[in-house]
């Protein structure tokens, strides 16, 4: 470092100009880094994460896997949407549609009843989904959401029109994030400006510490600029805003460890260039250490699978390791050339007499002053463990945001997460239009309705949120029973006829037997001739009306039966479906009610298709045959009639005909005698048969009724209806092409960004498992993606991030401390203390935040904490314990008390500067920031003003030489008889 230190000091101009012409080349020959930010196309969510994988299966199923996100546009009339309205959205539509490159998925608005169901009920309102080819939070992604607003530039007069969810949500962000860049610079330059002035009390001073820091910000975003552009790492919007805040600190914290040494010597006499060579060589070690604790730290999140994480921590490594090499080059050159003018000659130390009063209580008091110190830090770090982060984006931006003001507008108009639904995805090895899969779909749907939390569930057997009724098996027991009642009616009015048929065959039967009797009285004598024919005239008039009350009889209880037997077999026919249905479905062998159900409905159907049909029809084809046979006597009775008005033509003949009339007239009377007696017990045997049909449709209607209201009703759709336009609409929407995929809608009844919806996940997943288990999707694959699932995955990767980062951040710390401090018990101490200075510093931010002002911390903040206030922690206190370790290598008190004093201003004013340039971040409108600035600046405060001022030298005291261990003496070896300078030095 000796020879580094002399060159620079040596060469002073020509370092300068080699550093210039490097710093300008970096930012001319290299793409800026907000540049080189637009052309980075890192999701925000890597690829791989489950729910990223659901997206793409469930796009390329539906819609040709040409998208990654998919975000929305919602519309607003107060006055309700105009026809001019609705011609320029369908003119919007075909637009996007023809421009695959940048919108990959559009609605077709002029399909029968598409811009009814995206209109919302009060119609003033209406929303799109666009399908994006750029992943969520990728450069090309917020390009592709700006070109959409331009579109929306031209909506009529009178109409809102906002580009909202998730991809425009975190555009939103980015961009907010890059216009404030330029404030937040700014105000972290005068803050530091105000600080460096109090500090030094010297306007030249002031001025080459901000040229510095001018120079290393320079440098730094230019060397990230030119890795990303090589692709040696990703790049973000969030890069650009933590590598100005960390090397701002960072450049400020090197720069005064060095002009505090270099002022040290001045006042000892040095000259100023030898005084720049001897403080470049006694702080470079550590600010070597520092760099390397902040650098390795950082660099450890290469590997983080969250993009702001490996997006950030790479870049700001890169920017701290050439914050170093200008710090230990061109500030010493620039030292050598400012020094022997006098620019940079210290004033006098006015804070020194209090730091010397303050050093000597806390050596002579360090029990009193390290409880002091630890108390308030455990008492703040209490409330980290009750930390409940947010995953919220909508959060992060103010109000008055575009994607904000969707979000607004839709909250109006449609129910709560209309837009911020769940996907289930089931994809099946076969084609699932099949009544037997959509009933296993819909016991998915309604398990998944089952878990708490959900407020509506929409599917292919469900499309409006509630089962098809058509295909509940309630609804066509229903039916059924309602189509035997119809037949038990037909039957009943039949059972009338066959008493109509005995009456007129009992009045055929009388009518026969007087004519026998006028016969008889023929044959007896021609004397009674006149007295006889009249009495046979009566009787054959009698026998041909009854004859024809017979027959419209028999022709009425034929057709009755032939109507019940018809409308039995179709109610009977949709039994059998039930059945059947109730014979496959698992849920009623284990419902004892639906079981019972099953064993009546079956015993009905076997009867109702053995018995009852086909006896029916008999009896139909029956009294056809016997309405025809009545109809030829009726033909005979009339001739009858003719041949005894010829009787006097010839007696011979009436003789003849009067014979046979005799014996054919007693044939009647027996047959007429028999049909009477047979159609009075049809007419028994009918309404017995019409009682038993009324039975079973009351019983049917019972039990629909029943299934209906206890959920046991099952699922059924006929094949018939996969030819029905109305549930092809349906299908086409949720079940794919090719008939292997299903989608399942849940829309939650909690927050959509909260920590319940996204527990809910693994449930949903779980049920619709459980649901197909031991049927015919039992093998099907079940994948959620939306909303919850990817908060669950930024959850789960932030954590393993996070736990990845902190173990390789406090081993790369260890590392350093070791290796400089070269004591096992001040490096392990000054770990652990740093650490409860980082949980005091999240419990402080919880307090705050979540407690007071009623708005959790971004899960992002403790990650980002974390890593720099570990990092940076651990240099003000290595920077105190090495001076200590000078000042007192036996542990002595008033060496321990000088180390102190030396150093507290130092110290202080790193810190207040560090702090501020955090601190600066929260004068943004990004509540993210917001925090970050917060959290970690209050952090460093706390460590400058608690950990480093009170707690380490108060340990340290009471360590006394054991602070050492295991090395207990100096190393006091010389060279050429001379003490050498010790190897870590701190101002």
């Amino acid at each position: 470092m000796r020879s580094v230190a002399a060159f620079a000091v040596r060469r002073g101009p020509l370092v300068l100009v080699l550093w210039l012409l490097a710093i300008v080349g970096v930012n001319v020959l290299v793409p800026q880094l907000d540049s080189v930010i637009k052309h980075d196309s890192t999701a925000f969510i890597p690829p791989y994460a489950t729910s990223m994988q659901a997206f793409r299966h469930l796009d390329k199923a539906f819609t040709g896997g040409h998208s990654q996100s998919f975000t929305y546009v919602a519309v607003e009339r107060t006055t309700g949407l105009a026809a001019a309205d609705r011609t320029w959205l369908q003119s919007l539509t075909t637009q996007l549609a023809a421009d695959p490159t940048h919108f990959s998925n559009v609605p077709d608005l002029s399909q029968p009843g598409m811009f009814d169901a995206l209109t919302s009920k009060d119609h003033q309102a209406l929303y799109l989904q666009i399908g994006l080819p750029g992943p969520v939070g990728a450069p090309q992604t917020d390009a592709q959401v700006t070109l959409l607003r331009d579109h929306l530039g031209t909506a009529p007069p009178g109409l809102t029109a906002y580009v909202t969810g998730t991809p425009a949500t975190i555009a939103d962000t980015q961009d907010t994030i890059q216009n404030n860049i330029t404030k937040i610079t700014l105000i972290t330059v005068l803050l530091i400006g105000i600080i460096l002035f109090l500090l030094y009390r010297s306007i030249p001073m002031t001025a080459a510490v901000l040229t510095f820091i001018g120079a290393a910000l320079a440098l730094g975003r230019g060397v990230v600029a030119l890795a990303g552009e090589w692709h040696i790492f990703h790049v973000s919007t969030f890069t650009a805003s933590f590598v100005t805040a960390v090397v701002l600190g960072a450049a400020t914290d090197y720069a005064i460890f060095l002009l505090s040494r270099f002022h040290e010597l001045r006042r000892a006499g040095v000259e100023p260039l030898e005084a720049a060579r001897e403080a470049t060589v006694n702080t470079a070690s550590v600010i070597v250490g520092s760099s390397l604790t902040v650098a390795l730290a950082m660099a450890s999140m290469a590997f983080a699978h969250i993009a702001m994480f490996n997006t950030t921590g790479p870049a700001v490594s890169v920017a701290i390791l050439a914050t170093l090499a200008l710090s230990l080059t061109f500030l010493p050159a620039f030292m050598a050339f400012a020094g022997p003018r006098g620019w940079l000659d210290p004033k006098r130390q006015r804070s020194e007499a209090t730091w010397n009063r303050l050093s000597a209580y806390i050596v002579a008091k360090p029990v009193r002053v390290l409880a002091a110190g630890l108390v308030p830090l455990i008492l703040l770090a209490a409330f980290y463990p009750l930390a409940k982060v947010s995953y919220d984006q909508r959060r992060t931006l103010p109000a008055g945001e575009s994607s904000s003001l969707g979000y607004q507008l839709l909250d109006r108009h449609f129910p709560a997460n209309e837009v911020l639904a769940d996907y289930t995805l089931i994809t099946a090895d076969h084609n699932v239009r099949n009544p037997r899969d959509l009933a296993a779909i819909e016991k998915a749907a309604s398990a998944v309705a089952a878990v708490p939390g959900i407020a509506s569930v929409r599917t292919v057997t469900r499309p409006l949120g509630t089962t098809i009724p058509q295909a509940s098996l309630a609804y066509q027991m229903g039916q059924a029973g309602k189509q035997l009642g119809a037949a038990s009616t037909q039957v009943s009015q039949g059972a009338t006829a066959a008493h109509q048929l005995g009456a007129g065959a009992t009045q055929l039967s009388s009518g026969a037997n007087r004519a026998a009797s006028g016969a008889q009285q023929i044959l007896s004598g021609a004397n009674q001739l006149a007295a006889g024919m009249p009495q046979l005239a009566a009787g054959a008039t009698s026998a041909q009306g009854g004859s024809s009350q017979l027959r419209a009889g028999a022709n009425q209880l034929a057709a009755a039966l032939s109507s019940g037997a018809d409308q039995a077999q179709v109610g009977v026919d949709g039994l059998g479906l039930a059945y059947q249905a109730l014979q496959q479905s698992l849920l009623c062998g284990v419902d004892p009610y639906c079981s019972r159900a099953r064993t009546g409905i079956g015993q009905i159907y076997v009867a109702e298709r053995d018995q009852l049909i086909p006896g029916m029809r008999r009896a139909a084809a029956a009294a056809r045959q016997l309405a025809s046979g009545a109809g030829s006597l009726s033909a005979g009775l009339s001739q009858l009639q003719a041949g005894l008005a010829t009787a006097n033509n010839g007696a011979t003949a009436l003789r003849n005909g009067q014979a046979l009339l005799a014996s054919k007239l007693g044939e009647l009377a027996n047959g007429a005698g028999q049909v009477a007696t047979g159609s009075n017990q049809m007419a028994t045997q009918v309404t017995t048969l019409g009682a038993g049909l009324s039975h079973a449709s009351d019983y049917l209607n019972g039990a629909s009724s029943a299934a209906g209201s206890t959920g046991s009703g099952g699922f059924y759709l006929p094949p018939a209806a996969f030819s029905d336009p109305r549930f092809a609409t349906a299908a086409n929407a949720f079940i794919s092409p090719d008939g292997r995929s299903v989608r399942i809608i849940s829309i939650s009844a909690t927050d959509a960004f909260g920590n319940a919806a996204m527990d809910r996940v693994p449930t949903i997943i779980a049920a619709v498992h459980q649901a197909l288990a031991g049927g015919p999707m039992a093998n099907a694959q079940v994948e959620m993606t939306g909303l919850a699932p990817a908060d669950r995955d930024i959850h789960t990767l932030a954590n393993s991030d996070f736990n990845h980062t902190a173990i390789a951040a406090l081993l790369v710390v260890l590392i350093v401390l070791l290796l400089l401090l070269r004591s096992v018990l001040a490096s392990v101490f000054l770990l652990a203390s740093v650490m409860l200075s980082y949980a005091a510093a999240v419990g402080l931010g919880v307090l705050v935040w979540q407690d007071l002002l009623g708005k959790p911390l971004d899960w992002t903040v403790p990650s980002i904490a974390f890593a720099l206030l570990v990092a940076v922690g651990a240099d003000y206190n290595m920077l105190l314990v090495k001076r200590i370790h000078e000042e007192a290598p036996n542990g002595e008190r008033p060496g321990i008390a000088r180390a102190v004093a030396v150093t507290g201003s130092v110290i202080t004013a790193a810190g207040l500067i560090f702090a501020s340039s955090v601190f600066a971040m929260m004068s943004g409108n990004v509540l993210t920031l917001e925090q970050l600035g917060f959290t970690i600046g209050m952090g460093l405060l706390l460590d400058t003003f608690i950990v480093r001022t009170l707690v380490v030298p108060a340990f340290a005291t009471l360590a006394g030489r054991n602070l050492w261990w295991p090395s207990n003496r100096r190393d006091v070896a010389t060279h050429d008889g001379v003490a050498p300078e010790p190897e870590l030095v701190n101002a």
